[in-house]
């Protein structure tokens, strides 16, 4: 009725919004690691504080890739979703859009997982 779609409409933004919070994430872990050992005269002190704020971070941007995958496969589920899509029209692309925002978002989901490992492991600056 008057034009009006369900969904949303997938753009080349939504395409990279979960590995843009990867990066963010690796800078935010790498950053925050490296102000608090870089002086490098006490490689056995903790960094416990560091280490919640890493899980924090880890746990706001997983539930990001969640949400933003998630909801980029439902729509491509809900509109057919089989590939390929390889023809020069708005459906196809839109489809194309919304699977490859998904596995990007799993991609970046693992990716935000193997970042966070070092915090999980060390605990200290060694």
């Amino acid at each position: 009725m008057f034009g009006l779609r369900q969904g949303t409409r997938d753009s080349l933004i939504t395409m990279i919004a979960t590995p843009t919070v990867w990066a963010l994430h690796f800078l935010f872990c790498y950053v925050t690691a490296a102000v608090v050992c870089a002086p490098n005269t006490d490689i056995f002190r903790p960094i416990g504080g560091e280490r919640v704020a890493i899980a924090v971070a880890t746990a706001l941007s997983l539930l990001f890739c969640w949400f933003a995958g998630f909801r980029a496969w439902r729509e491509w589920r809900q509109a057919g979703g089989k590939p390929p899509h390889d023809q020069p029209t708005d459906h196809d692309r839109e489809r194309q859009m919304e699977l490859a925002s998904a596995l990007l978002s799993g991609l970046s989901f693992l990716a935000i997982i193997f970042t966070a490992l070092p915090a999980l492991f060390l605990v200290d600056c060694r």
